[in-house]
């Protein structure tokens, strides 16, 4: 049984990606969780360095997913 846990700040939309990172991050191979960390500090420098505007969010494909190339 799965238990759902309410976080301040993150939509229903933004689950997938967010099991998508944890899943990385706990991967047992180490060059991946190494890997996933590194892409989230280009992409928080990255948005850092961009302009206001906001496009809307992408729904991450089963068929195109990070963790699907890796199985």
């Amino acid at each position: 049984m799965s238990r759902n846990v309410p976080m301040i700040g993150l939509s229903p939309d933004e689950l997938p990606w967010v099991r998508n990172l944890v899943s990385l991050l706990r991967h047992p191979d180490p060059t991946i969780p190494e890997l996933a960390r590194q892409a989230l500090l280009y992409l928080s420098r990255a948005a850092q360095n961009s302009d206001t505007t906001h496009t809307p969010p992408v729904e991450p494909s089963k068929k195109t997913s990070v963790l699907h190339c890796m199985e």
